[in-house]
C-alpha cells in the first residue's frame, strides 16, 4: 500500500501542470538592459566650486598685477596675456593623451583650494586648471581657463 501511494505522489508530480496555473507562473519579464560589456564606463560627476574657480582667477591676477607671468602666460607689450588659444588637447571623462604633459600647480594656489578628491590631483594643461586622476590620467573636470583672464 504505501508503494503505491509513493507511485500516485511520484506521478502526481511529474505530471504537466494545467495550462490556467502555467499562465500565472510566468517568469517576470526581463528589462532591456544591455549587457555589462556594452554600458559604457561610469563617469566621475565633479563639481567645481566657485570658490575654486574664484581663487584660481583671483591668484593669477595678483601675479599678473605683481608683474610676474605665471607658467603658461606670456608677456606681450609689458603685459601677461594667455598664449594663443590652441586646439583643446583633452576631453573630459577621457585620458590625457600621451604627448600632452600637465605641470603642477604652484604650492600657493593648491594652498587656496578645496582638497582635490581622492585618486585625482590638480594639473595646468596649456591654458586648463584641470582635476585629472593619477593611475588613469582622465581629466575628471576644468577649473579654469586662463585664457578668460
Amino acid at each position: 500500500m504505501r508503494a503505491v501511494l509513493i507511485a500516485l505522489l511520484l506521478v502526481a508530480s511529474l505530471a504537466p501542470v494545467p495550462l490556467a496555473l502555467a499562465q500565472n507562473t510566468k517568469p517576470p519579464a526581463k528589462a532591456a538592459v544591455p549587457a555589462a560589456q556594452d554600458r559604457p564606463l561610469p563617469t566621475l560627476s565633479m563639481v567645481v566650486p566657485e570658490r575654486d574657480r574664484n581663487a584660481v582667477y583671483t591668484y593669477y591676477r595678483e601675479e599678473i598685477s605683481a608683474g610676474r607671468c605665471p607658467a603658461g602666460l606670456v608677456k606681450k607689450n609689458n603685459a601677461c596675456m594667455a598664449s594663443a588659444p590652441a586646439k583643446q588637447a583633452w576631453k573630459l571623462d577621457q585620458p590625457l593623451p600621451d604627448g600632452v604633459v600637465g605641470e603642477a600647480l604652484p604650492a600657493a594656489l593648491i594652498a587656496k583650494l578645496s582638497p582635490s578628491p581622492a585618486g585625482h590631483q590638480y594639473l595646468r594643461v596649456d591654458n586648463d586648471i584641470l582635476i585629472v586622476s593619477l593611475g588613469a590620467r582622465s581629466v575628471a573636470a576644468l577649473v579654469a581657463d586662463l585664457s578668460r583672464l
